[in-house]
């Protein structure tokens, strides 16, 4: 009895990996799809940091980045999360750092950690 049930246990786990797994590619795709295309502009970028942030929060376990780069971008990260807090008549803050990110140190960190996502796929064109 106990074999069965260890068998079920790891089918479980098996489908919950392969879950995580086509999450993880979903998300990827579309980060590079924004990130990793000369044709998408600024403001583009800029409106889908949070995705950005989102997919790395979720998935920085498996983007291989130097400690250094690790920890300015968790930096990033809380002064993007602070300034958004902030709110000017209810609502967040407008311009400020993050309206010129994208041209800032932390956007050559943007473009480390999408030059580290575009490494570990084959299937995508390397355009950075």
């Amino acid at each position: 009895m106990r074999v069965p049930l260890f068998l079920i246990v790891c089918l479980v786990c098996s489908a919950n990996a392969q879950q995580h797994d086509a999450r993880y590619e979903a998300e990827k795709i579309q980060i590079l799809e924004i990130y990793n295309n000369p044709a998408v502009d600024a403001a583009t970028r800029e409106r889908n940091i949070p995705t950005l942030i989102d997919f790395y929060t979720h998935h920085s376990d498996r983007i291989q980045l130097p400690d250094e780069d690790r920890r300015q971008f968790d930096e990033f990260i809380g002064k993007y999360t602070e300034s958004n807090s902030k709110l000017v008549d209810g609502v967040p803050a407008q311009g400020g750092w993050v309206g010129s990110l994208l041209s800032t140190t932390v956007g050559n960190l943007m473009a480390k950690l999408i030059f580290r996502l575009i490494n570990q796929d084959t299937t995508t064109p390397k355009t950075i």
